[in-house]
């Protein structure tokens, strides 16, 4: 029995070493094709170099390659979504079959795809004063100072939070409380910069960039409430640090005793000088489409208020214009192809159907109020012309070579198309907002019958929290909480920044 075992080891030993033997004849073999092929291989290979595919003995017809581009800023190489890819769909063989006829069927499958999921920068969080939220896809994040919105995100302040942004454009926009809005489209042309912004309620001010010099203002600031800013630089006690450094002491008490406020004009001369110097480097034109339910209101070089109540009325104003300003209204309806021209600076309501459009004869207190939170805000001013220096200019120099500007700023360069893209907005908007307020209407109606309540009218909420801290900032304007600032050393006024900056309800 022992002998048969031994026997039958020893034969599976010949049998493994001839295998063996045999595998080392095709390994070498191998090893000499890999040589001849090898130098052409060498370096990173992310896709297939010109110059393996079009050798004649290769056999490989160009038509039938997928062509690539390297990829934007913000891109990676792989085209394979490993966040959402779920484990069913990628071993179906029966997906595959189908995904592959189509991408033979279209060459350029990969750039299209790039180009589709590509969504580019539209700004930064400046400052957010209570709870800020992004919803990107279906992913929520909280957000807060220099956080980046995209295309396609929706932005949402909570009850009692106010938030600035800074738009790569330099055109600030407050988000008021409760509020929500979505940033759409943001396109870039040598000409021109476009924002397609969807408010689905609440309040927002659209405030684009003015080049002319800013006027001294002594007076407080009104929106007190997102003050300070974590920008160190921008904010006031930043100069009224460096002041108290150079001053005497007879100086100080004179200051002092006359309630002067010489750090606020050291503010302002700041920031007219970055405004003379940022506009030798200043962006295009800015146009914005902003949608609500009920109306779509076009601005350039304009700024305004908007305010809509879903089920409700929207209200808006023309604020401060610029020369060469447009500012018009679409209303609502398969047909209604009107365009109004919004020129005075007065409060227009727009009818809960989108069908009509009237000024506001007496302005109620509520309307007065939303005015005044943004009407001096000299401190947000100077972070903007801050920015609008270390983010914008860079993008700016970059216009006249738009494969930089893809490569390193993640934007594709718009020409004479960019009109064509908005004619068509308008008319898609007008008609699919319209069906949209006629559905509106059916789920209000369903909410109401489930006595869930909604708030349909103008009220106190978009400007209560704002008012009581500006009014109990007079207060305490000159008090020695206030003043101490100016006494504190550089890790000093980190601190009160990060703690004064950061406030939550």
């Amino acid at each position: 029995m022992k002998k048969l075992i031994w026997s039958a080891f020893a034969m599976s030993l010949c049998l493994i070493s001839l295998t063996v033997c045999s595998q080392t004849d095709k390994m070498d073999e191998f090893l000499w094709v890999e040589s001849k092929v090898l130098p052409d291989l060498k370096g990173t290979q992310r896709f297939t170099p010109p110059v393996l595919h079009d050798k004649a003995d290769w056999n490989v017809p160009g038509e039938e390659l997928d062509l690539d581009v390297v990829p934007l800023k913000g891109q990676g190489y792989s085209l394979i979504p490993w966040n959402t890819q779920k484990t069913e769909e990628w071993l179906s063989i029966d997906k595959w079959i189908i995904e592959r006829s189509l991408k033979d069927k279209v060459t350029d499958w990969k750039i299209r795809l790039r180009d589709d999921r590509q969504f580019e920068h539209v700004g930064k969080v400046l400052q957010c004063h209570g709870k800020c939220g992004v919803f990107r896809g279906r992913a929520r994040a909280s957000v807060e100072h220099l956080s980046r919105i995209n295309e396609g995100d929706e932005f949402k302040t909570e009850a009692n939070s106010v938030a600035w942004i800074f738009l790569m454009d330099g055109t600030l926009m407050r988000v008021g409380p409760s509020t929500s809005v979505s940033f759409q489209e943001v396109n870039w042309s040598k000409n021109e910069v476009f924002h397609l912004v969807r408010l689905h309620e609440g309040h927002i001010y659209w405030h684009p960039r003015d080049s002319k010099e800013f006027p001294i203002e002594l007076s407080p600031e009104t929106d007190a409430i997102s003050l300070p800013l974590l920008i160190r630089e921008a904010n006031q006690g930043q100069f009224e640090r460096e002041l108290f450094q150079k001053q005497s002491d007879f100086a100080r008490s004179e200051e002092t005793v006359r309630l002067e406020d010489t750090a606020i004009t050291s503010q302002i001369q700041k920031l007219n000088e970055l405004r003379v110097k940022n506009n030798s480097h200043s962006p295009p034109v800015t146009r914005v489409m902003v949608v609500a339910p009920n109306v779509t209101l076009v601005g350039k070089l304009s700024s305004f208020d908007l305010l809509h109540y879903p089920g409700g009325k929207s209200y808006l104003k023309k604020r401060k214009a610029l020369e060469g300003y447009e500012l018009s209204v679409h209303l609502r309806g398969y047909s209604a192809t009107e365009v109004t021209s919004v020129s005075e600076e007065s409060w227009f309501e727009i009818e809960t159907n989108g069908r009509s459009l009237s000024k506001v004869e007496q302005v109620s207190g509520g309307l007065e109020i939303t005015e005044l939170l943004t009407r001096r805000i000299k401190t947000i001013e100077l972070a903007r012309e801050i920015w609008l220096e270390k983010y914008t200019t860079p993008l700016v120099n970059a216009l006249n070579a738009p494969k930089e500007l893809a490569l390193h700023h993640g934007y594709t360069l718009w020409g004479d198309e960019l009109n064509k893209r908005f004619d068509f907005l308008v008319e898609y908007t007008r008609r699919m907002e319209t069906t949209n307020l006629k559905s509106m209407d059916n789920l209000l109606k369903k909410l109401e019958a489930n006595e869930e309540v909604q708030v349909k009218e103008l009220g106190q909420s978009h400007y209560q929290t704002t008012l009581e801290f500006y009014l109990k900032d007079l207060k305490m304007r000159y008090t020695n909480q206030r003043t101490q600032v100016r006494e504190m050393s550089d890790l000093q006024y980190y601190i009160w920044i990060l703690r004064n900056g950061k406030r939550q309800n």
